[in-house]
């Protein structure tokens, strides 16, 4: 369910909402002493600074005066060393102190002891840096002798970051509230900001030492904004990093040089646009004054016609609430597998380390993904240096604090761009997507084929065989993880049951395929195939839920009212089950229609002894099953929207493909009766189980969350709808869903949705202990208090420590929790299988627990693993399925001759210099900017062979209104052609004017909803779409 609130790319809050002068309020005693300089110091220098003594004064030239003022000759430099004269200690030179993250230091450090000079000397001979010690040792013990008078003092290694602190420092700072942690992210449209958000509660020691940390809400609150590369210091996207909140003063220079040089230049950008709108209405007024009054009213083109900065996206202009730097990198993210391409050509910035000859042969790796480093790859480690247009898979490795740049390690060359397989390919990579075979190490932990329930286990399970049980799923469908079942009782209410494979009875803590998988995390769906989180043997045959055969899986059954489908009680147990059959989406859906089973589908039943052909009476309870959860469901479902819950739905498209597996049809995937039928049992099942693990474990259960939208990008859309009428009440997302279902037209209501999927954030998992607050675990699009994922734990890691901490309560509490918990009724139903079976299955009773049940921090870790892969697997489905709407595209051009494919956009968004737009057919989106077809030929696609040329835009009100002139001889002056320009100010209605014979001034005004013809022109090699704006004949 909550995939359809993954949103688009870069959905974070990328900047706060108050600027830095709200931290000088909470300044905490440390940082009053605190005088920064009056400049910014590079991270090199801040190093230096805290682990150096200051440099000793060299000795004069010119002598002493003596106490009578006559100045005695200096001593005579010979080859013998000079015995050095006592010294007075002072100062007699200010050093920058600007400490020992680069930005902002609060101590003085200390002098150096023998072993730290005598590193120091060493380095000075070899001046690529090496690693150094943390850079608190020498403030925080001090430890070794004091220097010598006559020490040496050789110039300080040099530095491109500061040095990571040491791990014991990070816990212990993190314990005493001076670091706070969190996941980075850089922003993939502005590589020099980066953010990160808070994974975990701030202590209350933090929350002491930054007051500004006081209110923050894991999700909602703003992000710690990382200003340059000196603050993110090594740390890339998904790495957990260990962030001292910057001083306000510290945060004014940051802000000073990262962010005020991007706010100067969107500024000239917009007095650039306006000057140029004013320069083309005056050519407009040029030619109107020639024409009688009567017959023009020339266009005004000023300031006020642009829309407000916040309505058109710039976000330069506000200051992040809270400035940072990064001083550890706590767990690296896992996926380091880039692609990119690899030359000789250096990088223009270099480091002390890339002026090493060491570095002067080494190769240059260029990552696609721009938000992540240059990386040098040492020739010696290339057999063969790629072509500079071929794409090649690189590993990232260690980065040196000397370098600019990390290092690489080449693994393969991929190929020229533009086929469907090196693109399929690169997009693996890019996601870190693993295709390899299983190693054997992993295959050894999988039983032996063929193999059966063994008899221990049947007698420790419910025995469910008899039950009317089946699965629907789509018709390609070879993991099935998940059925359902429906019984009459007789008391007038209906016993339903969902059953899940048990995927943990073979995947084993603590084994190499509990570790393979965890590695996944995630089975990856590519249009052409899927890229499995475990091997074949369990996917497809042994924990899969296939018809006729007997398989272990986990169930939850509830006793259900039917007439207002309420829960009257709920039981959970590990069962054996055998699935009568399986049924399509398309099959339930005709019985949902009226119709009956196809006698084609082959079902099953078992009596007892073993598995036989089913008989009509078992097709008939089928039937009734599907008739019972589809009425079940419709109540479900209008009780979950009445109650509060949001759906977005997007464009997911459906291909088919050819034997050479090429698209040759492709449509938007149909949502029907029998796929909502389905989703509501499951969001139940997934409900019951996390508030079952969340009373039993309250410090442990894995949990799913789902954060409020940003607030001021649905500010901004709220704004851009109230334009139109529209209005939506952002009060809750019920109250957003109650706005939505108030728009009677389906093209419109589709469009707000859209529009609304920008500010919604990605629901993510998380450990119960890292969030203090429980209001804060709630899903907010559910409008959930407790949701996780249960039901499909075939292709979800996550699924797989839900089973296992669900196994661990079962041999605590049993199958039924007769405690009081707000979620979970104490009512038992005696319709309930009656069974014993409360034991573990992989171990004792008395170890369930500990070997179950991971550690808090643990657990936060494989919470944070299985997020990376969801999203890396999203995006590489994302890519997967333009890649082949591209291909589809470019052969149906083939076909037809035609450029592109012309097809309808709805306007979603008018900004200063574009107009945003979705296409319903394709699920494509985008900008058309107008100062690209006003400045380049061919930007416009014609549909009557005339030639169009944008001549002057306005904007106002949420509408832009394009002037456009045309002509059928491209060599004609515009200028010296153009026709007067007439607008309605009702409707801003199309006039047409003659000049000359040959030009022809048309106007357009294009607002919110409104329909436009958009071309999109595939491009394969790098497969890419282009939209051009379709300019009807007139």
């Amino acid at each position: 369910m909550d995939k359809v609130h993954s949103g688009r790319e870069g959905q974070g809050g990328d900047s706060g909402a108050s600027g830095g002068r709200a931290r000088q309020a909470g300044a905490s005693d440390r940082d009053q002493n605190h005088q920064p300089s009056a400049g910014p110091v590079a991270p090199a220098e801040a190093a230096t600074a805290a682990n150096t003594q200051e440099p000793r004064a060299k000795p004069s030239r010119r002598g002493k005066k003596s106490q009578n003022g006559q100045r005695k000759p200096a001593p005579k430099q010979t080859g013998e060393p000079q015995q050095p004269q006592p010294q007075p200690q002072k100062n007699r030179y200010r050093r920058k102190t600007q400490a020992i993250d680069g930005i902002d230091g609060d101590q003085p450090a200390a002098k150096p002891g023998l072993r730290a000079r005598k590193n120091m000397a060493e380095t000075a001979t070899n001046w690529r840096a090496r690693p150094a010690k943390d850079p608190l040792q020498a403030q925080d013990s001090n430890q070794g002798p004091e220097p010598a008078a006559d020490a040496p003092q050789p110039k300080p290694p040099r530095r491109a970051f500061a040095d990571h602190y040491a791990p014991k420092k990070v816990d212990a700072w993190l314990a005493a509230g001076r670091l706070v942690r969190g996941v980075l992210r850089i922003n993939p449209r502005n590589t020099a900001d980066a953010y990160v958000s808070l994974d975990q509660t701030p202590s209350a020691q933090a929350q002491r030492n930054y007051p500004e940390l006081s209110n923050y809400v894991i999700g909602s609150s703003d992000d710690i904004y990382l200003g340059g590369s000196e603050c993110r210091n090594r740390a890339i996207s998904g790495d957990i990093v260990a962030v001292k909140i910057l001083t306000a003063k510290a945060a004014q220079r940051v802000y000073a040089r990262h962010r005020r040089g991007g706010d100067r230049r969107m500024d000239k950008m917009a007095a650039d646009r306006r000057a140029r709108m004013d320069r083309m209405a005056d050519s407009v007024r040029a030619v109107s004054a020639n024409m009688a009054p009567d017959d023009v009213t020339p266009c005004e083109a000023s300031s006020e016609d642009s829309l407000e900065s916040a309505e058109n996206g710039r976000t330069g202009a506000r200051v992040p609430a809270l400035f940072g730097t990064v001083m550890a990198i706590i767990t690296p993210n896992s996926d380091r597998t880039f692609v990119g391409t690899l030359s000789n050509r250096p990088p223009v910035a270099k480091g002390p380390s890339e002026r090493d000859s060491q570095l002067a042969n080494a190769l240059w790796f260029r990552p696609l993904d721009k938000a992540l480093p240059i990386m040098f790859v040492p020739k010696a480690s290339v057999a063969k240096q790629p072509r500079t247009n071929e794409i090649c898979a690189v590993h990232m490795g260690a980065w040196d604090a000397a370098s600019l740049y990390p290092s690489a390690k080449y693994l393969r060359s991929l190929g020229e761009r533009g086929s469907l397989e090196i693109e399929t390919e690169l997009i693996l990579e890019e996601n870190s997507v693993s295709t390899e075979a299983f190693a054997p190490g992993v295959l050894r932990c999988l039983p032996k084929t063929p193999w059966r329930i063994p008899s221990t286990e049947l007698k420790c399970r419910t025995d469910l065989r008899q039950e009317c049980v089946f699965s629907i799923d789509p018709p390609t469908a070879r993991d099935l993880d998940d059925a359902v079942s429906c019984r009459e009782l007789p008391n007038g209410n209906v016993l339903i049951g969902v059953h899940i494979a048990d995927v943990s009875y073979f995947v084993r803590p603590r084994t190499a395929l509990d570790r393979m998988a965890q590695q996944r995390a995630t089975t990856t769906y590519m249009v052409q195939r899927a890229y499995p989180m475990l091997p074949s043997v369990l996917c497809e045959d042994l924990c899969s839920l296939n018809a006729g055969v007997d398989r272990l899986a986990f169930s939850v059954m509830w006793e259900i009212e039917p007439a207002t489908a309420t829960v009257c009680s709920t039981w959970f147990g590990r069962t054996v089950i055998s699935s009568a059959c399986k049924l399509s989406y398309d099959d339930a859906q005709h019985v949902i229609d009226g119709g009956h089973l196809s006698k084609s589908i082959a079902c099953f039943e078992h009596n007892g002894a073993r598995t036989r052909p089913a008989s009509a009476q078992r097709r008939d309870e089928i039937e009734a099953s599907i008739g019972w959860f589809y009425r079940l469901s419709l109540i479900m479902r209008k009780r979950r929207f009445d109650t509060g819950a949001l759906s977005l739905h997007s464009v997911r498209l459906s291909f088919e493909l050819d034997d050479a597996g090429q698209p040759v049809a492709c449509q938007p995937y149909a949502i029907k009766d029998s796929n909502r039928l389905i989703e509501e049992f499951m969001l139940l099942a997934n409900m019951s189980v996390a508030a079952r693990i969340e009373a039993s474990f309250p410090d442990s259960a894995l949990l799913r969350r789902h954060a409020p939208p940003l607030e001021r990008r649905l500010e901004d859309v709220c704004r851009q709808l109230a334009h139109t009428g529209i209005v939506i009440d952002t009060q809750s997302a019920g109250t957003i869903s109650d706005s939505i279902r108030r728009i009677s037209d389906a093209d419109t209501r589709y469009t707000v949705e859209e529009m609304l999927t920008q500010p919604m954030q990605r629901a993510a998992y998380f450990s119960t202990h890292a969030i203090e607050d429980r209001a804060e675990y709630r899903h907010y699009a559910l409008n959930a208090p407790l949701y996780t994922h249960f039901t499909s734990p075939i292709r979800r890691y996550a699924d797989v420590i839900v089973h296992r901490l669900l196994e661990a309560s079962l041999a605590v509490h049993g199958n039924h929790v007769t405690a009081e918990h707000a979620l979970l009724p104490p009512y038992y139903s005696p319709f309930f299988p009656r069974t014993n079976a409360t034991g573990s299955l992989t171990t004792a009773i008395h170890d369930s627990q500990s070997i179950l049940v991971p550690a808090p921090e643990l657990l936060a870790i494989m919470a944070h693993q299985c997020n990376l892969r969801k999203d890396a697997a999203k995006k590489a489905q994302d890519a997967s399925s333009k890649l082949f709407l591209v291909n589809y595209l470019a052969a149906t051009a083939l076909r037809t001759g035609a450029p592109g494919v012309i097809t309808q956009a709805i306007v979603t968004k008018v900004g200063e210099n574009g107009i945003s737009f979705v296409t319903p057919m394709f699920g494509v989106d985008g900008i058309i900017y107008m100062d690209r077809i006003a400045d380049r030929k061919n930007q416009v696609v014609s549909a009557d062979g005339r030639e169009w040329k944008l001549h002057l835009w306005s904007v106002k009100q949420a509408s832009v209104t394009l002037v456009w002139t045309a002509t059928p001889d491209p060599k004609d002056q515009l200028a010296s052609k153009l026709s007067a320009l007439v607008i309605d100010d009702t409707r801003h209605a199309v006039v047409g004017f003659q000049h000359n014979g040959a030009v022809e001034t048309v106007t357009q005004t294009y607002r919110i909803f409104n329909k436009i013809s958009v071309c999109i022109i595939p491009e394969t090699n790098p497969p890419d779409l282009t939209v051009k704006l379709v300019m009807p004949g007139v």
